[in-house]
């Protein structure tokens, strides 16, 4: 096991994964990571929470598209889940 250093939105992160992981971790964090700058260089979001959000179901709706079982149930969940993520998070917009 290793311990991975790394960063996401400038943000300093560790984590344990096995070492014949290494290399497919360094390329999620790579992925995560430019998909985070570029919706924040967009300046429709500013929490990084909500822009975490918005990458994880961007990713998870990719992933399913490929080979996701059923892909309409799958996409009814991304949609039901990503309106309740909305709602939630909608008090904070106020806050910035």
């Amino acid at each position: 096991m290793k311990v991975l250093d790394f960063s996401i939105l400038d943000r300093k992160y560790q984590i344990s994964c096995p070492d014949n992981e290494e290399e497919i971790l360094k390329a999620c964090v790579a992925l995560v990571d430019s998909r985070m700058k570029t919706l924040k260089s967009q300046g429709k979001l500013h929490s990084t929470e909500k822009i975490a959000i918005m990458v994880a179901l961007t990713l998870a709706k990719d992933f399913l598209m490929v080979g996701g079982a059923n892909k309409q149930d799958n996409l009814e969940k991304i949609s039901e889940i990503s309106t309740k993520i909305e709602k939630a998070l909608a008090p904070q917009d106020d806050l910035f």
